[in-house]
């Protein structure tokens, strides 16, 4: 029978590495250790002196609450994503809606460059960036409000 004990050498390098594991996991900023980091961005491209865009993100299990946004304001924010990540949003202004997925572990990576997910609501439908802030040149449209 195989038996392994491990050295008094051994239980040094161990609680070294255990050490640095949880100082690593225990920061503030997000550890995706086995999962990729994805920020999502939300901005209003609303003309100004128009009514402030209302939306709800969330995803199966996570509520992001309720926002709203003024022109060329942002709203953003970080995750790990698995498998099973979908997140999606709700939209409302002037009296119209929309909602749309804003990220879906199942696109291509072209959907998200760079771990980065850009939306932008604009008077017509809501586009997606490929930069953020995202710019004319950059939005492509997808969906009518």
């Amino acid at each position: 029978m195989f038996s392994h004990t491990m050295s008094n050498k051994q239980l040094p390098q161990l609680c070294i590495l255990l050490t640095i594991f949880l100082q690593a996991t225990a920061s503030e900023k997000r550890n995706c250790v086995f999962s990729s980091e994805i920020t999502v961005h939300v901005v209003s491209n609303l003309p100004q002196n128009t009514p402030q865009v209302f939306l709800r993100c969330q995803s199966h299990d996570d509520d992001l609450g309720n926002h709203t946004l003024a022109p060329n304001q942002d709203f953003h924010w970080d995750f790990c994503s698995n498998i099973n990540t979908l997140l999606f949003c709700h939209l409302v202004w002037n009296g119209k809606s929309a909602s749309f997925d804003v990220f879906n572990y199942n696109w291509p990576d072209s959907r998200c460059p760079y771990g980065t997910c850009n939306w932008a609501a604009l008077p017509d439908g809501i586009y997606q960036g490929f930069q953020c802030p995202p710019t004319p040149s950059t939005l492509i449209k997808q969906y009518s409000w």
